[in-house]
């Protein structure tokens, strides 16, 4: 008879046997996100009525209203509700506004904090600041990502992604910015991992609320919710070192060949063989960053038999050298990654 020790041993061989698959898209896209910067704070607006007009910054924001509601907008959008409770993102290099009514009049951020009307400070947690307080407090984080990485899925992206309170996504994404908060305020050793780690984990459950609950969404977010180009997705990320076709693509999909271009395209922007390079030299820009791979290195790994044909395609898809982005990724320390108060909620 089997003793209970072994039956442990072998759940866990094979629990680690059935999650040896293929990476779904979203997780391989995700994964090669780098956070440069994490900025974090609370902000407090104590009477009614008000309006703050925020500049464009080269972050995505995360937001939940911890006490109150208000009225959020981007440009010439309708204005969307935030009630207590209630989680939301502003996509990178948009203008928005806050607001105790639509119809407020908003004035700049940074005029707002200096006449007092507002105050922002640090935070430790979503739960307990603002409970006593009258008025409005929100809680904003913004991360800055590696633009090269992220941009292609950025600009698939409403402006706004709103969660209401009792949505299961918003509990999650409540919970991880409590965990945040924590690592950032009590920054203990190991600290700038777990807030790396945290920050991907943050975009990979927005990124799944938004899906689950647009009916149609658009771009590369809906073709991680369509069954073959997200299969096809999977296979290229499973072996980016393969010289895949699209035949041989279209043919493990159960799709012919022009169709499943087609939809491919359609869905994604790209054809499935440029998409395929530019996952290629996304994964090569991973390599490049820790500092401890050469270029020729690197391309060796990927399958070129030359570091000069490697270069070329890594400078027509990323538009720099691999020398140069390698430069510019040591410049980043874990030092960096904090940058304290927001300037912006």
């Amino acid at each position: 008879m089997t003793t209970p020790a072994v039956d442990r041993r072998a759940r866990m061989r094979i629990a680690a046997f059935e999650f040896d698959a293929p990476m779904d898209p979203l997780s391989a896209v995700c994964s090669s996100l780098n956070v440069k910067k994490l900025s974090q704070g609370k902000l407090y607006v104590p009477n009614s009525p008000w309006g703050i007009r925020f500049p464009a910054q080269p972050e995505f924001q995360f937001g939940v209203s911890l006490k109150g509601s208000y009225w959020l907008s981007v440009a010439n959008d309708t204005p969307v509700q935030i009630n207590e409770g209630d989680c939301y993102c502003v996509v990178i290099g948009q203008s928005y506004r806050k607001a105790s009514a639509p119809e407020a009049e908003a004035h700049d951020y940074h005029d707002f904090l200096t006449r007092g009307a507002a105050t922002y400070t640090a935070i430790t947690d979503t739960e307990t600041v603002g409970k006593n307080e009258r008025g409005n407090t929100m809680m904003g984080t913004g991360f800055v990502f590696d633009e090269d990485n992220v941009r292609p899925l950025f600009d698939q992206l409403p402006p706004i992604i709103h969660f209401r309170a009792g949505s299961q996504t918003a509990y999650v994404l409540r919970s991880l910015l409590n965990l945040l908060a924590n690592e950032v305020v009590e920054s203990k050793p190991g600290a700038a991992l777990i807030v790396d780690h945290l920050t991907r984990i943050l975009f990979v459950n927005t990124m799944r609320g938004y899906v689950a609950c647009e009916e149609h969404p658009h771009g590369r977010l809906g073709a991680f919710a369509d069954t073959k180009i997200s299969a096809a997705l999977s296979l290229m990320h499973f072996d980016m070192n393969r010289r895949w076709t699209v035949a041989e693509l279209a043919t493990s999909v159960g799709m012919s060949r022009s169709s499943f271009a087609l939809r491919f395209k359609t869905l994604i922007g790209v054809a499935p063989l440029d998409y395929w390079l530019q996952g290629r030299m996304r994964r090569a820009s991973q390599l490049l960053a820790n500092g401890r791979r050469t270029v020729s290195s690197v391309a060796f790994a990927l399958g070129y038999e030359s570091e000069r044909s490697f270069v070329r395609a890594f400078k027509r898809v990323m538009g720099h050298t691999p020398t140069w982005y390698q430069k510019r990724s040591l410049t980043f320390s874990s030092k960096q990654l904090f940058t304290g108060l927001p300037r912006q909620t």
